[in-house]
């Protein structure tokens, strides 16, 4: 891999069906983050936050405990060989304005919240473009324990690739839901 290549590995919980990347500052501003289950069950309240580029969605639609690996200053091709062999699904790319630092984790995370700091990435401010890759770890029999779960290795359920927006103009997904249904 590309020495410049950045990236960070956290595994995220949510109960919310969703986790997400997403700026503190968009959050904060626009309302109050214990009234999230207001706001997360808003599609359109999600979507604005998405056009906006404060937020990118990542999910499945399941609560759970995912391993989402974020990486970002990516020249060619940002999936290794050993995850494209297991990419089940990519998103089309969403908008992600980065003000310095973005965030990840649940859903019901977001805003400016005690402990934010260890779901905090160190992103130069700037426009990207993201998108999102359901990975099948489990059909990797050297990710997988003989218990069905993750070995140490294994690959992630998500990497999300972040690339410097190329095109000003460039047409950029909006949906809450991360993958559309065949």
């Amino acid at each position: 891999m590309d020495p410049t290549v950045q990236q960070i590995s956290r595994t995220v919980r949510t109960d919310a069906g969703l986790c997400a990347l997403w700026q503190i500052d968009y959050f904060v501003e626009t309302g109050d983050p214990d009234d999230w289950d207001d706001w997360a069950s808003d599609d359109e309240i999600l979507v604005q936050a998405i056009s906006a580029g404060a937020l990118v969605p990542i999910g499945v639609g399941a609560d759970g405990v995912f391993e989402v690996l974020i990486r970002w200053d990516i020249s060619g091709s940002g999936l290794t060989e050993r995850e494209r062999r297991h990419v089940l699904v990519s998103s089309e790319p969403y908008l992600l304005a980065s003000p310095g630092a973005i965030y990840i984790g649940g859903l019901e995370e977001a805003g400016d919240l005690p402990g934010r700091d260890a779901n905090r990435i160190d992103l130069s401010s700037g426009r990207y473009s993201a998108v999102v890759h359901l990975i099948d770890w489990k059909a990797e029999s050297e990710s997988v324990g003989q218990d069905g779960r993750p070995l140490e290795g294994a690959l992630p359920d998500f990497v999300v690739e972040v690339r410097a927006e190329k095109e000003a103009d460039q047409v950029y997904r909006t949906k809450s839901a991360t993958f559309s249904r065949p």
